[in-house]
């Protein structure tokens, strides 16, 4: 398994170096804050993933798949096609049973694919008898949960499951240099994406990514009010 403690040391150092990288002080704006927000847990969740993984609980770390790129997207949504009226009626107060909520992961996808149209490939994997329901059937206990029980995780899938959520950390990232010009991360976050797409094709045959550019389009301008927090402590 010493491939696995390889990719967990480099999964952990994108973990950290974007830690490091992401701005701390207020949001600009309400959007911004919301969108800092989704892609702070998807940070978050990205660390859980590498420690459980640490601790041998593959099962886990897979289950935390599918929340990882819902954090991710609920930025881009918020900074892209969120409504301020979507926005103004969210609650920032901690309370669990609020009315209103973000939409669920393909509503917030299938609203993208007007800005960014390869999405249109996840919406249709989402889909009943799509391939990327795996996601949901690793979050809630499906038989690709089940069945590894016994006799387990294979060292390729783990390898796997670390590289999935460190191409959903990255592009979480990628999206604070919308809210904010950030020259340092832009650099590393995008070259990094490329890096792991490449990592991708090469040791799981995953089809090669076209080069993408290393920015993001311009997003939303309304920011819908100020913020509700001061910021990353």
């Amino acid at each position: 398994m010493s491939a696995i403690r390889e990719r967990i040391s480099k999964s952990r150092e994108q973990n950290d170096r974007i830690k490091v990288l992401r701005p701390n002080g207020a949001a600009p704006s309400l959007r911004a804050n919301f969108a800092r927000c989704a892609v702070d847990l998807a940070v978050e969740h990205h660390s859980g993933l590498i420690r459980v993984v640490e601790a041998g609980e593959y099962g886990t770390a897979a289950a935390l798949l599918r929340p990882l790129p819902e954090s991710s997207t609920a930025a881009f949504w918020f900074m892209y096609v969120a409504t301020c009226a979507e926005i103004r009626a969210l609650s920032t107060t901690g309370v669990e049973n609020a009315n209103a909520d973000i939409p669920m992961l393909g509503d917030m996808a299938r609203a993208l694919v007007p800005v960014f149209p390869p999405i249109q490939t996840i919406v249709d994997g989402l889909k009943k008898g799509g391939q990327a329901k795996w996601l949901h059937k690793y979050t809630h206990g499906g038989t690709p949960q089940l069945i590894r029980r016994s006799p387990g995780w294979t060292e390729d899938e783990v390898m796997l499951t670390l590289l999935r959520g460190d191409m959903f950390a990255v592009l979480g990232a990628c999206l604070e240099t919308v809210i904010a010009a950030n020259p340092a991360l832009s650099a590393y976050a995008f070259r990094r994406r490329d890096q792991l797409g490449e990592e991708m094709t090469l040791l799981f045959g995953v089809p090669q990514i076209p080069q993408q550019p290393h920015c993001l389009p311009a997003s939303l301008t309304d920011g819908c009010g100020s913020p509700f927090d001061s910021g990353k402590s």
